[in-house]
């Protein structure tokens, strides 16, 4: 019965997440009357037209690169300072627990109580309506969550190998360039992961720190199908499965790092 039960959750978990998917690709080669006169039939055509067209009515190529940019750019960023913050906290000292709970606190804080002061010092700066807002501002939001899962991982590694490496005469930053990050690259893969997804799929300060393409994400340009007076669904379809694309094929490709790093800490 208890086999069963379990089954019947994962069965209900894949339904729940196959079924939407299945439904937004069929419906991205379906036109507009198709899409209302029958919305979970089959399109009477396979074809790519609204995939080609929606690249011709706005440059989807700029909004992915810009996505790209501000993916790849912000989880750099936070990797590189979650990883030194964990390893700068991995010592004994007194303050330890302290700063380990204020850096994860963030995890606690809703993003958009901080959306008028992040506003307010982008435009502030000048570097409103550019990438590097986004960048800055993702890696800031995506920090607690990186820490935290490359200080689980870091913690994992056996004190006595450290003890070692400074033995055998390894200076602060040896130990680290040379034992601590090789060995929590599967950690680092993991929080990579996650923060490209949420950096990817994220459209709230998208929306509000970019004005034109030259900045614009591809989550927002899939607004532009969407309008007040027309609405073209299919493209906004098509250009959704481009989207999703993407984040699918990195998960794939790195899953195996991504289950390594979430169950580090389990045993030790």
């Amino acid at each position: 019965m208890k086999r069963v039960l379990q089954w019947s959750v994962i069965l209900a978990f894949l339904v729940l997440t196959v079924v939407p998917l299945g439904w937004l690709l069929i419906s991205s080669f379906k036109t507009n009357a198709e899409l209302f006169a029958a919305p979970f039939g089959l399109p009477s055509q396979w074809s790519l037209d609204n995939y080609l067209s929606a690249n011709a009515a706005h440059p989807l190529y700029a909004y992915f690169r810009n996505s790209i940019l501000a993916a790849v750019l912000s989880t750099g960023i936070a990797i590189a300072a979650a990883i030194m913050a964990a390893y700068a906290l991995l010592g004994q000292f007194r303050f330890r627990r302290p700063l380990t709970g204020y850096l994860i606190f963030g995890l606690f804080l809703p993003v958009n109580v901080f959306i008028v002061p992040i506003f307010f010092i982008i435009h502030s700066v000048g570097l409103y309506n550019t990438v590097w807002a986004l960048v800055l501002v993702y890696a800031g939001i995506s920090f607690p969550l990186c820490f935290l899962i490359i200080k689980t991982y870091m913690d994992t590694i056996p004190f006595e190998l450290l003890e070692a490496a400074s033995i055998d005469g390894a200076s602060f930053h040896q130990v680290f360039l040379r034992l601590i990050v090789p060995l929590c690259i599967p950690g680092m893969v993991t929080a990579a992961i996650f923060l490209i997804i949420t950096a990817w799929n994220e459209l709230l300060f998208a929306s509000l720190l970019t004005q034109d393409e030259t900045a614009q994400t591809v989550q927002v340009a899939i607004r532009y199908f969407l309008s007040t007076y027309s609405a073209n669904y299919p493209q906004a379809f098509a250009g959704t499965v481009m989207s999703i694309i993407p984040t699918i094929v990195a998960y794939v490709l790195l899953s195996d790092r991504v289950i390594e790093g979430m169950t580090a800490g389990a045993l030790k």
